[in-house]
């Protein structure tokens, strides 16, 4: 969940087109990413149809205060379900920001604080205005 907070209807709308364009560049290289994933989750698929089973090895390091527990795992498919929801997230993000901007491009009154929350895990996105 993105919660932020704005001090004018200006502020929300600069601040949040340069985070737009952060993330649009974080969406681009997850697009790289994937495009190599999906590559090495094809050959993983063709490997299993054969009859090779991909072992999955886990390490346990000891470590303060917990345990780390390091997968070694051909699991590419796995990987690029993971990395696919997160790229549908950030593109969810994306989307909201565009509306807000849109909608905020058209109030009036500009002396107003912002409050924008994004929770994409549920999809729902709320805008607070607060005189």
């Amino acid at each position: 969940m993105l919660i932020m907070l704005f001090r004018s209807v200006e502020d929300a709308i600069n601040q949040l087109s340069i985070i737009k364009e952060s993330l649009m560049k974080l969406h681009e290289d997850y697009g790289r990413i994937l495009e190599k994933m999906k590559m090495n989750a094809d050959v993983e698929e063709k490997l299993v149809r054969m009859g090779f089973q991909p072992s999955h090895g886990t390490i346990t390091v000891q470590a303060i205060p917990h345990p780390i527990n390091i997968h070694l795992a051909p699991h590419s498919s796995w990987l690029l379900n993971k990395l696919s929801t997160i790229n549908n997230n950030i593109d969810y993000v994306i989307k909201e920001i565009d509306k807000i901007n849109n909608y905020l491009s058209t109030i009036k009154m500009k002396n107003v604080a912002v409050l924008v929350m994004i929770d994409y895990t549920n999809k729902k996105s709320r805008l607070v205005m607060m005189p």
